[in-house]
């Protein structure tokens, strides 16, 4: 595979036009068309089309543009990790994970490894649950934090399983369901809800928890990412579903957090390359468990609904 090619794909896409895509490249603009046209046959595919002067990704080309741009993000880091080892900077530690994860779990235990290793170099990364997998299946990262089960790897990850939290129901705190200590499901029947896509985790978990009932859950906004779930609560639209860990961004004067019945649990883990595991990434996996007692021990609504799952052998 040309590398240049690569290169000359994302400029297209970046620019819209072959021309722009060119100059950047320092290339005329018919020796571009020839490298985009040899990168389509070689890949046997079709990566763009020609909309009003521009040219425009086809869906094989959106998918082929995400797998892309990771390989070329990481050629591009090959120069960081060669000067990384000529400085014998052995304890690096890159983590990938998803956004309310990382906001709610990070900080803490980073600060705990940073007064551990004074020589600590982290780089840290948000990213879709797809990116976590694969990105720490390429060995990118050493270290991946996600709720479970793990779907679209295509290498075995080694898996330690960390924590679990009860799912909860995210209401307006005038609500009269936030009355409740527990709200039942059935009682959830007739209320919209704020949720993601069908193919995303917390849609499945409010699909599977209408399921004990028999019955579909009223969606009436559907998006894409979970950090807005808590903004479109607060503005109306209607519930959430969420728990503890992954409701790090709402805010307790305007919305509340009730558990759910029946209960339902969601498993979180630390996940590292199938082998060869960095000893400054499994640290920070026993720091992230002593991190979760020590907060259970100390919040009640959190001991109450998060839970440490024993290690692996």
């Amino acid at each position: 595979m040309n590398l240049k090619a690569l290169r000359l794909f994302r400029l297209t896409v970046l620019h819209g036009t072959l021309s722009g895509a060119a100059a950047s490249a320092h290339l005329s603009q018919s020796a571009a068309s020839r490298m985009l046209a040899g990168l389509e046959s070689e890949l046997k595919l079709t990566l763009f089309e020609r909309v009003n002067q521009r040219l425009v990704l086809t869906r094989e080309g959106e998918r082929f543009f995400h797998e892309a741009e990771h390989i070329l993000n990481g050629v591009e880091e090959i120069p960081a990790i060669a000067r990384e080892i000529r400085e014998r900077a052995v304890d690096t530690l890159r983590i990938i994970t998803v956004g309310p994860i990382g906001a709610s779990l990070l900080p803490p235990v980073i600060d705990l490894l940073n007064a551990e290793h004074a020589n600590l170099k982290c780089k840290i990364d948000i990213g879709t649950r797809s990116d976590v997998e694969n990105q720490v299946g390429s060995r990118r990262y050493n270290l991946g934090m996600l709720s479970l089960p793990i779907k679209t790897s295509v290498v075995e990850l080694a898996i330690e399983p960390v924590l679990e939290a009860r799912t909860q129901v995210l209401l307006p705190v005038d609500h009269p369901l936030a009355a409740l200590d527990c709200v039942p499901v059935d009682a959830l029947v007739d209320q919209p809800f704020v949720s993601l896509r069908s193919n995303q985790i917390w849609r499945q978990r409010l699909d599977r928890l209408f399921e004990t009932i028999g019955k579909l859950p009223r969606i009436s906004l559907e998006i894409g990412s979970s950090l807005l779930v808590p903004k479109f609560v607060e503005s109306g639209y209607g519930l959430g579903l969420m728990d503890p860990i992954s409701s790090v961004f709402i805010d307790p004067t305007k919305t509340t957090l009730r558990p759910v019945g029946p209960e339902f649990w969601l498993p979180y883990a630390c996940v590292f390359p199938p082998a060869g595991q960095n000893q400054v990434a499994l640290r920070f996996a026993e720091l992230l468990r002593q991190q979760i007692a020590r907060r259970c021990a100390e919040d009640a609504f959190y001991g109450e609904n998060v839970r440490l799952l024993e290690p692996s052998d």
